[in-house]
C-alpha cells in the first residue's frame, strides 16, 4: 500500500494532530549506521523534528532492513515494546551491529 491510498480511507479523525507538535505521540525511528538506501543522517534530522521521539541506531551495520531481520535483540526488543505497548526508550539508543564487510 502506498501513501496515496490513505486518501481513500473512510475513517476521518475527529481531531488532527500536527506531526511534530507537543501533543503528537512519540515516534520510534530505527536506522542502520551505514544503510546504503536511507542514510542515517536523514533519521537523525527527522528525530530532531519530532519532540519526544527516539532513534535507535544499529552501529557497525550496512543493511537496510534492521527490525526482525538481523536477530539483534537490542533493536528487536525496543521496536517490539513500541509496537505492542506504545513505549519509546527513555533516550536514543545505539545497538551493536554485526560488523562491516572488509575491503578485498
Amino acid at each position: 500500500m502506498d501513501a496515496s491510498s490513505c486518501a481513500y480511507w473512510h475513517h476521518r479523525p475527529a481531531h488532527r494532530i500536527r506531526l511534530g507538535s507537543p501533543e503528537a505521540p512519540p515516534v520510534l525511528l530505527v536506522a542502520s549506521a551505514h544503510d546504503p538506501v536511507t542514510p542515517a543522517e536523514g533519521a537523525r534530522q527527522l528525530r530532531r523534528l519530532l519532540p519526544g521521539s527516539r532513534l535507535i541506531t544499529l552501529e557497525n551495520d550496512y543493511s537496510h532492513g534492521v527490525f526482525a531481520s538481523r536477530g539483534n535483540a537490542c533493536v528487536d526488543d525496543n521496536v517490539a515494546a513500541y509496537l505492542v505497548e506504545g513505549t519509546v526508550p527513555p533516550t536514543d539508543r545505539r545497538c551493536a551491529g554485526p560488523g562491516l564487510p572488509e575491503a578485498p
